[in-house]
């Protein structure tokens, strides 16, 4: 004859694992926070290091060279 197991009470192993699960998910929360804090810093300070934009260089006009056409002659 066959004995019937007792099911194990998995409600303690459950809460175990939901609060490490917990845990787990505050500290990435707070390691992303501290990312964004760093991020906001070193762009600031990127921002003060920043250089000018260059000064732009004044380009001197065109001159007209004299084309020769094709009629004209070489000389």
């Amino acid at each position: 004859m066959l004995v019937p197991k007792a099911t194990p009470d998995l409600a303690p192993v459950l809460e175990a694992q939901i609060a490490a699960l917990r845990a787990v998910s505050e500290l990435l929360r707070a390691q992303l926070t501290d990312t964004r804090e760093e991020c906001d810093r070193l762009r600031q300070k990127a921002e003060q290091l920043a250089l000018p934009p260059p000064a732009p260089v004044p380009v001197p006009p065109r001159r007209r060279r004299h084309r020769r056409r094709w009629w004209q002659p070489a000389w």
